[in-house]
Parts: C-alpha cells; structure tokens; sequence
C-alpha cells in the first residue's frame, strides 16, 4: 500500500460506482463469508426469544448483543480481505482464510470498534457535530488495521491522516452508503420476512429473514470503507484490477478452478 494521501479529490460518483463494481464481483464471497457468521449469531437470538428459563433468556440474551458486535466485526475484517485480493489482481482467498486473517486480528479490531464506538457516541451526545467529526476521521481505522496491520490506536491516528483535506466527500459518501444500507436492509427485512412467514414458524422466518438481509447489505458498507482506503492511498491505480482473478470460481479452496 502506498504511504502517502491521495493528490486527486475524492469523487463520490467514482466511490459508489466502484464499490457496486466491488459488491458484485464479490457477491458470492461476501454472503457467504457473511452468512455463516450472521446464521449462528440469529441462533443464539432465537434461543433467547424462545426460551421460557428467565435466568436462560437473559444470559443468552446478553451473549446475543456481545457476539452481534464482536460477529459483525469479525464479518467486516475478512471482507477487507477479500476487496484487497481484487485489487491486486490475486486470487481471491476461502472463506476459511479470510475467517483465519481476520481471526488473526480481531483483537485489534474489537478495540477500534469500542474505542470509536464510545467516542463517537460521545461526541454525539455532546453537540452531534463533535461525534460526526469522529466518524469522519476514524472511518478507515478497521481497513488499516487489515491492511497495514496496526493496531487500534495507531490505525485510528492512520486514518485520521488519510481522510485529513477529505473530509467533506468522505462525509457524503457515509451518509449515501448508510441511508443505501438502511433502505435496502429494511426492504430486504420485509419482503423476506414476507417470503419465509410461509413456512408457519414465526421464529425460523426471523432467524431467516434476519440471517440473509445481514449478508446481503453487510458487504456494502464494508466494501464502500476499503474502495474509499485505495482511492485515497493508491489513487492511481484501479480498486479492481482490469482482470480479476478467480472472481467466480471456487468459495472453498483457494485454488480450485472448478465452479461451484
């Protein structure tokens, strides 16, 4: 990755393009790497929505809201990963490997997410502006964590230095890309809320609905962070290479040609 910050402007038209670009030739990846994650996590939901033990619903319960937080981190570390094997022009890595790279830091990304998480809601609470602020200047702390392999603390003063002279387009773009993944996850809820109440099970149509709306708009968001770290570290080179490589062959094996 190139040290220094990106001399073109950061245009949001380019980011969005990219990062639908990004999505779709990864979609099979992403949902899935996604979908296994956020599938236990509704597990762990459901035992506590169905359960009539008190003490049983509240541990489970309590588990459910750390293991979403800690979960949707672990889920947005590997896609990082697989967004940089596409701009390298590598093969895309298995599931499992990505799982393994983001395991491998998931420490340093739990960290940022409280230490970010905290301030921002901080910040907010204090006159709003403060905490908008902060989520400018930390939005690219996890890709570097991934990326660059710092630690939280170190990716969040990275972060602050790439988006620094950014901050405006850098602020348009979370705003398009939250109200993008807040529409499309609530359609996405409801309709297949709609779909899965077929089966008579109330709570399988949650655990469903809920499973596959999480791993569809998950990689969105996460995709859009690193297409914004490579247009501002490595603006002249394309965030997908010209010729990706293995972009629709094998989810399970690193180097099998063979389709699914």
């Amino acid at each position: 990755m190139l040290a220094g910050m990106a001399s073109k402007p950061l245009e949001i038209k380019g980011v969005l393009k990219d990062t639908t670009r990004v999505y779709r030739s990864l979609f099979r990846r992403s949902v899935v790497t996604g979908m296994i994650v956020f599938a236990l996590l509704g597990l762990i939901e459901v035992i506590a929505a169905v359960t009539h033990n008190v003490t049983v619903a509240l541990v489970f319960g309590l588990l459910a809201v750390a293991s979403g937080f800690v979960g949707t981190t672990f889920v947005q570390g590997a896609l990082v990963d697989a967004v940089d094997s596409e701009h390298r022009g590598a093969p895309v890595p298995s599931v499992g490997a990505l799982y393994r790279s983001s395991w491998r830091r998931l420490g340093s990304l739990v960290w940022l997410s409280i230490m970010t998480g905290v301030g921002v809601a901080l910040g907010l609470l204090l006159l709003i502006v403060p905490g908008v602020l902060l989520a400018i200047r930390w939005t690219l702390a996890a890709p570097i964590v991934m990326l660059e392999d710092l630690g939280a603390r170190a990716a969040m003063k990275r972060s602050r230095e790439l988006v620094r002279g950014h901050r405006g387009a850098v602020l348009r773009v979370l705003l398009n890309v939250w109200g993008r993944t807040f529409v499309a996850g609530g359609v996405l809820d409801l309709i297949l809320s709609k779909l899965s109440a077929t089966t008579g099970h109330p709570v399988l149509s949650f655990w469903i609905s809920g499973t596959l709306a999480s791993a569809l708009v998950t990689p969105y968001a996460g995709h859009a962070l690193s297409v914004v770290y490579y247009r501002l570290t490595d603006p002249d080179k394309p965030v997908i290479a010209e010729e990706p490589a293995q972009a629709w062959h094998s989810i399970w094996r690193e180097h099998d040609a063979a389709e699914l």
